[in-house]
């Protein structure tokens, strides 16, 4: 059996190069693995909605689906949400119903936003609990919100901390150095759809969350309701890409249906 395409969405202010570990890991494989490139990453002014990015992604996929390959993606944090909204109507099922070959077979949230529709990505991530909130505090503190509405990384050491945590050193310099600014605006834009109620979907739970807390994490998998997702929980912080990419490749190559 053909092994499908892996197409990878990148959290806010991450670019594709910060998933190079997973890139390489999967095409030593044999996987042919790619990022997205996310318009709204630096974007000049501040793009004040997630629109363009859920085009990348859709012309991303899309140019695996037409070069007759199916499509396993893969979203951080953020990119779960212009995921979501990228394969409205490019699931396996729903491209098989309208005569196509190839569509997309699995979505795995990685630690990432499980977008509904009407929600936006505020609404979706809102602290509930006193722990909830004090990570939001710390969130805001790492990051400066700019004039124009960017949000820039401002505090290394509580960026670090906070989305890092668990990584080698080395790796968190790297990729702190790496990240770039990203508007507020796409983050209170209502989603029109709700990708894994039509898409099968894995989520991978990250038990040492500074970022997005695993009780958040785990009040998205229940609001999907009972079998929305396959749930994998692991002991990774925020970046398990990095922290523990082999695991991460693990988990993908089990989706294509690989035994593991």
């Amino acid at each position: 059996m053909a092994k499908p395409s892996i197409v990878i969405v990148p959290g806010a202010w991450h670019r594709p190069e910060h998933y190079k570990y997973i890139i390489q890991g999967l095409q030593k494989l044999e996987y042919e693995a790619t990022g997205v490139t996310l318009p709204t990453v630096d974007s000049n002014p501040p793009l004040t909605s997630w629109d363009k990015d859920a085009e990348a992604v859709r012309t991303e996929i899309l140019r695996h689906l037409d070069a007759g390959k199916d499509v396993i993606v893969i979203a951080h944090s953020y990119g779960g949400l212009v995921m979501s909204e990228g394969v409205r109507g490019l699931g396996k099922k729903a491209r098989e119903e309208q005569g196509q070959k190839t569509g997309v077979l699995r979505l795995i949230y990685m630690c990432a936003v499980a977008s509904q529709e009407g929600k936006t990505f505020v609404e979706i991530t809102q602290a509930e609990t006193e722990e909830e909130i004090q990570f939001e505090l710390k969130r805001q503190k790492a990051m400066t919100i700019q004039p124009d509405g960017s949000m820039v990384p401002n505090d290394r050491e509580l960026v670090c901390k906070t989305l890092f945590n668990l990584c080698d050193p080395k790796d968190v310099k790297w990729a702190f150095d790496l990240m770039g600014s990203h508007p507020a605006g796409p983050l209170t834009v209502p989603n029109t759809y709700t990708a894994y109620r039509e898409i099968p979907s894995t989520y991978i739970v990250t038990e040492n969350d500074k970022a997005l807390p695993p009780s958040t994490q785990e009040r998205m998998i229940a609001q999907g309701g009972e079998g929305a997702f396959e749930v994998i929980r692991c002991q990774e912080g925020h970046s398990p890409w990095l922290s523990n990419p082999g695991f991460i490749v693990d988990c993908i190559r089990r989706a294509a249906g690989e035994e593991v």
